[in-house]
């Protein structure tokens, strides 16, 4: 990351793969923003349509825009290329196939330099995927209403439900000297976002939270989170995330040998965060008998989350007792 006098406030950073059809809506909502002092990086991560002509095209009208090409790397890889290339004080972050509202900057702004936060965290709205986002109206902001806090408690309380649910970076504005050595995880086909939430949220010392749906999120069939996927790689994704929940976890409580309380599973698995057992999709081997009441289904569904933090709780207490055990016998 680099700084200058002259650098922007914001830096926006926008990944771009395979959206040719939605890319110009969401670049016509980044020059309708009534703040101005900022950048747009995009990074073309290698899109087999016209995703990188369009960029080009945009940029030559734009010296605020400025485009990476890159081989096709996955969403993660091509964050990571634009924040070594950023020069603002906050960062911003939209995906392409989404919308902002023309105040979001604006508002953003104001947040910041009445509080000075690490982090602002702001809501979002879905609108339908063939809807304007002209359209939609223009949410108002109060900043009497923006809730601040200033030590490590009252910062994961401020945050609430979107400390395990909000990974979003797109509802986010982070301090660019907060993400200096922090980087997406590159390899993790879903939530890759909440990893990198989690790696920075420790280092967050002054926390803003404001109720402001600026951030239109669309409602894409052909989105990463509406992708089928396989039971196995499911199951990838999940051990990964609370694999990931152990490691803040310990950051957050200062001991590197202490695990994860088993009831903070059940509150993430119920706040569904995970875990979520769908029953009768093709892509997901379990068969139940149709005849079997509503009720025997929801109780089979909630003893398998059970069961399943069950296992992931005694497997990392396994492991912190081997890593004790080993340091005994040196």
């Amino acid at each position: 990351m680099n700084s200058s006098p002259d650098a922007p406030f914001f830096s926006l950073v926008i990944p771009v793969y395979k959206v040719e059809r939605f890319l110009p809506d969401a670049l016509a909502s980044v020059r309708e923003q009534t703040f101005t002092d900022y950048e747009v990086l995009c990074v073309d991560d290698g899109s087999p349509d016209d995703s990188g002509v369009l960029l080009d095209e945009a940029a030559r009208g734009d010296a605020r825009l400025r485009v990476i090409h890159q081989r096709n790397a996955g969403v993660s890889a091509a964050r990571n290329r634009a924040l070594d290339r950023v020069r603002g004080t906050y960062v911003l972050f939209l995906d392409p196939d989404d919308a902002i509202c023309p105040g979001w900057f604006a508002t953003f702004a104001k947040v910041i330099h009445a509080h000075h936060p690490d982090l602002v965290q702001f809501d979002y709205q879905y609108f339908p995927e063939e809807t304007d986002w002209r359209t939609l109206p223009e949410p108002t902001f109060d900043l009497d209403t923006c809730t601040v806090a200033t030590d490590d408690l009252a910062c994961a309380k401020a945050f609430g439900t979107r400390f395990v649910e909000g990974g979003y970076p797109w509802s986010k504005a982070w301090r660019a000297g907060l993400l200096k050595d922090k980087r997406f995880p590159v390899g993790i086909a879903l939530y890759e976002d909440r990893h990198f939430l989690w790696d920075v949220f420790p280092d967050v010392h002054r926390l803003a939270v404001a109720d402001f749906p600026g951030y239109f999120y669309r409602k894409n069939a052909t989105s990463a989170l509406a992708k089928p996927r396989p039971a196995l790689e499911r199951a990838r994704i999940t051990v990964s995330e609370y694999r990931a929940l152990f490691a803040l976890d310990r950051r957050l409580r200062g001991n590197p040998r202490r695990p994860y309380p088993l009831f903070y599973y059940a509150i993430h698995a119920w706040a569904g965060l995970r875990i979520k057992l769908r029953l009768r999709r093709q892509d997901k081997p379990i068969a139940l008998p149709p005849a079997l009441p509503p009720i025997a289904r929801t109780r089979l569904a909630i003893l398998a989350r059970l069961l399943f933090l069950c296992l992931l709780f005694t497997a990392e207490t396994l492991r912190l007792f081997l890593c004790r055990l080993k340091e005994r016998l040196r």
